[in-house]
């Protein structure tokens, strides 16, 4: 017998679906992307007819996460470094966001949290033997399930998240009551949908709320980590903040086992995330 909250969660993403649908470009690239042997130069024309697409393959492909030592400025250059599994995973994630992406203030705010969160994923996925590529897309999706609930039910999902402020437990239970579960295993659950691999749907629907993850669960603490330092850093906002923001994040490394020396080793990686994804401290 399925629960009332099983059922309210089947519902809400059938609404999901309805109401934001992948953009046709983003699903051309997909179906090549998934193809092995259609040719790299077939996959950069599809991305070039997105313009969004295409400057976040290049922006990703030029991050720091890929340690390029020249910068990639084709689409095919791109394409060649992330790979084509890479690609298509990269396709599904960036459709997705696309077709969450509102005029609301807080959507914005989701999009500059998720590609910082994507790098600060990125770089702590090496220090727990993760490839540097799956903690990106990992972190870059790790709020998807908010950008959802944001995009059909924009003044609810507000209120929910306000209210909430900085207590990440306050939120999972106004969001679980609104949508029978938090958004991040929403989140996991559109990802399941739209066919990405399990280990990514899983570590986004990791959280920080869970009686401590399980240190052998690497991607998900990664994730969890980039999903919550993004916040840190986007909500509290100027430079003068640093010594704040390097405390906080030095206690969440702590907290999910992953490396770091110190606070001053935290403020280095908040840094290093900004200046690759050309974010701004200020929200």
């Amino acid at each position: 017998m399925i629960s009332n909250d099983e059922a309210k969660i089947s519902a809400l993403i059938d609404r999901i679906a309805e109401v934001c649908p992948m953009p046709a470009s983003a699903e051309r690239v997909l179906l090549l992307a998934a193809d092995p042997s259609c040719e790299i130069r077939q996959v950069a024309e599809a991305i070039s007819a997105d313009p969004a697409l295409a400057a976040e393959c290049l922006r990703i492909a030029n991050s720091a996460v890929f340690r390029r030592a020249r910068p990639v400025d084709t689409l095919g250059q791109a394409v060649l470094t992330l790979g084509l599994a890479q690609i298509h995973q990269m396709a599904s994630a960036m459709a997705l966001m696309a077709a969450f992406q509102t005029e609301h203030e807080l959507s914005r705010e989701f999009q500059t949290a998720s590609v910082l969160s994507g790098s600060l994923a990125g770089f702590v996925a090496g220090s727990l033997s993760v490839a540097p590529g799956v903690g990106f897309l990992a972190g870059l999706l790790a709020e998807v399930g908010a950008m959802a609930c944001l995009a059909i039910d924009g003044e609810r999902f507000t209120k929910i998240f306000d209210a909430a402020g900085a207590s990440w437990e306050e939120r999972a239970a106004g969001e679980t009551a609104r949508y029978g579960c938090p958004s991040w295993q929403l989140g996991s659950r559109l990802l399941r949908r739209n066919e990405l691999p399990a280990t990514i749907c899983d570590a986004v629907g990791a959280s920080i709320t869970d009686a401590d993850i399980e240190h052998d669960e690497a991607l998900p603490r990664a994730t969890v980590f980039g999903r919550v330092a993004a916040s840190v850093i986007v909500g509290l906002g100027d430079d003068d903040e640093l010594a704040t923001i390097g405390g906080a994040l030095f206690q969440l490394a702590t907290r999910l086992g992953i490396p770091m020396d110190d606070e001053a080793a935290a403020v280095a990686l908040a840094d290093r995330a900004l200046a690759s994804t050309e974010a701004k401290l200020r929200a």
